[in-house]
C-alpha cells in the first residue's frame, strides 16, 4: 500500500525534474557556476593588463542591461496578456519593433565601445569586440528572447536549447585553459552567439512575427508600447539602483580600498541570492501571470509562496553562515584579499534575507504590468538610495556604520516590493495598466 501511495509522489518529482522547472533550474545553476569558473580561468590565464580588459568589458555588459530588461519585460507584458486573451494572432509588430531596436542598438555599440577601453591594435579591437559583443547579445538572449517565448508559451524549446548553448560554453572555456588563446576564445564565443542567435531569429514561432522585422506597424500601437516600455524602465531602474548604487556611494566616501572590497563582497552574495530568487520567479511566472491576465490572480499565490520558501531557504543558509561565521565566510570568498571590517556580517546577513522580497516582487510585479504597483517601488528605491547616499557622504559614518545604514534602505525596499506583491495577488492592485493599442 505504501508503495503505491508514494509511485504519484515519484511521478510529480520526476515531472517537475524533466519539465521546464528542473530544466530552468539546471540551466541557472550552470550559469552561476560558469560565472565563478569563468572568474578562475579568466585570473589564472590572461595577464593583468587583458585580465582588466576583460573585466571592463563585462562591465559594460551589465550597466547595458537595462536596455535588455526594459524591452524583455514591456513586451512580456504585451504578449503575455494577449496570449493570455486570445488576442495575439494577428501579430504584435509593437513587440518586434522594439526587438528589432534594440539588437541593432547593441550591436553598434558593441562596436564602438572597445576603443573607448583600449585597444592599441587590430588584435585588441577584435578581441574585445568579439567578447563585448558576446556579452550583449547573450543578454539579448537571456532576457528579450527568454521572456518572448515564455510569454508564448515555448519556454521548454528556449531550455533544451539554452542547456546546449551553455555546454558549449564550458567546453569553449575549457578550450582557453589549454590553449591560453585569448583572441581564438573571444571569436569562438562570437561565433557561438550568431548562430544560436540566428536558430531562434529564423526558427522561432513566425506567426506572431516575435522576432521578424515590423511589418503593419502603426504610430498608434508603437506610442502605447512605448508607455509599456517606460513602465518597464521604470521597474528596471529601481533594480540597477539598489543593486549598483552601492559601489558608487562606497567608492566616493572610502575611496578604492577595505571599503569597496566589503561592499562588493556582501553584493556578490546578494547577486547569488537575487539570482535562485529570480530564476524561481521566472518558473512561476507563467503560472502567475496567467491568473493575473486572467482576472484570477488569487491563483497565483501558490507559487509565488513556492518562490518565496525555495528563495527564503538559500538565502537563509547564506545569512547564517555570514551571521555566526563572518571571519570564515569573508575568509572563504576573498581568501588573502579579505579587508571586510569585524561587524559586517550582521548588516549582511540582513541584506541577503531581504534579498528574496526584493528578488520576488519585483520582478513578478515587473512582469504583471502594474504601473502604480512599479512606480511605488522605483520611488522608494531612489529615495532610499539618495538618502542613504546623504547619509554615508555627508556623515562620519564608517564602513560598518554604512552597510547597516544600506542594510536598513534595502529592507524598506523590499518590504514596499513584497507589499506591491501581496496586492497584486490579493486581488487589489486594480487589473494591469496596460495602455490600448
Amino acid at each position: 500500500m505504501s508503495e503505491v501511495l508514494r509511485l504519484p509522489r515519484l511521478s510529480r518529482v520526476w515531472t517537475l525534474a524533466t519539465g521546464f522547472a528542473g530544466f530552468h533550474a539546471a540551466n541557472a545553476g550552470l550559469s552561476i557556476v560558469y560565472t565563478l569558473a569563468q572568474t578562475l580561468v579568466f585570473s589564472r590565464v590572461l595577464d593583468h593588463h587583458t585580465f582588466s580588459q576583460s573585466v571592463a568589458i563585462q562591465a559594460v555588459g551589465l550597466y547595458l542591461l537595462p536596455f535588455n530588461q526594459s524591452v524583455a519585460r514591456g513586451n512580456f507584458v504585451l504578449l503575455r496578456e494577449r496570449m493570455v486573451r486570445g488576442e495575439a494572432r494577428g501579430g504584435l509588430p509593437e513587440a518586434a519593433a522594439a526587438f528589432q531596436f534594440n539588437q541593432i542598438l547593441l550591436l553598434v555599440l558593441s562596436l564602438a565601445i572597445p576603443p573607448l577601453i583600449g585597444t592599441p591594435t587590430v588584435k585588441d579591437y577584435v578581441s574585445l569586440t568579439s567578447l563585448l559583443f558576446f556579452c550583449t547579445y547573450s543578454n539579448i538572449w537571456y532576457f528579450e528572447m527568454q521572456m518572448t517565448l515564455m510569454a508564448t508559451g515555448h519556454q521548454m524549446r528556449f531550455e533544451r536549447i539554452t542547456l546546449v548553448r551553455r555546454l558549449i560554453n564550458y567546453g569553449l572555456l575549457g578550450f582557453l585553459f589549454v590553449r591560453r588563446d585569448f583572441m581564438a576564445f573571444n571569436l569562438l564565443l562570437a561565433l557561438q552567439a550568431v548562430v544560436f542567435h540566428a536558430f531562434l531569429l529564423f526558427d522561432g514561432d513566425h506567426s506572431l512575427g516575435l522576432f521578424g522585422w515590423p511589418r503593419g506597424l502603426t504610430w498608434r500601437a508603437m506610442r502605447a508600447h512605448f508607455a509599456r516600455l517606460w513602465v518597464s524602465f521604470q521597474a528596471t531602474l529601481a533594480e540597477w539602483l539598489t543593486m549598483n548604487g552601492p559601489y558608487m556611494v562606497f567608492t566616493a566616501r572610502f575611496g578604492i580600498g577595505p571599503g569597496l572590497v566589503a561592499i562588493d563582497a556582501i553584493m556578490k552574495l546578494l547577486r547569488m541570492v537575487v539570482s535562485v530568487t529570480r530564476s524561481l520567479s521566472e518558473i512561476a511566472l507563467p503560472r502567475v501571470t496567467h491568473a493575473v491576465f486572467s482576472g484570477r490572480p488569487q491563483e497565483g499565490r501558490l507559487a509565488a509562496g513556492v518562490v518565496l520558501v525555495g528563495g527564503g531557504a538559500a538565502a537563509a543558509a547564506v545569512a547564517a553562515a555570514v551571521a555566526f561565521w563572518p571571519a570564515f565566510s569573508f575568509d572563504l570568498l576573498l581568501g588573502p584579499n579579505n579587508t571586510v571590517p569585524v561587524g559586517a556580517g550582521l548588516p549582511a546577513a540582513l541584506m541577503l534575507l531581504a534579498g528574496v522580497g526584493f528578488a520576488a516582487g519585483g520582478n513578478i510585479v515587473a512582469h504583471s504590468g502594474h504601473a502604480r504597483s512599479i512606480r511605488r517601488v522605483m520611488w522608494f528605491a531612489a529615495g532610499g538610495v539618495g538618502l542613504f547616499a546623504a547619509y554615508a557622504l555627508a556623515t562620519s559614518a564608517g564602513v560598518v556604520g554604512a552597510l547597516w545604514a544600506f542594510a536598513g534602505v534595502f529592507v524598506v525596499v523590499s518590504s514596499v516590493a513584497m507589499v506591491m506583491l501581496i496586492r497584486l495577488l490579493g486581488g487589489h492592485g486594480g487589473p494591469p495598466e496596460t495602455p490600448a493599442a
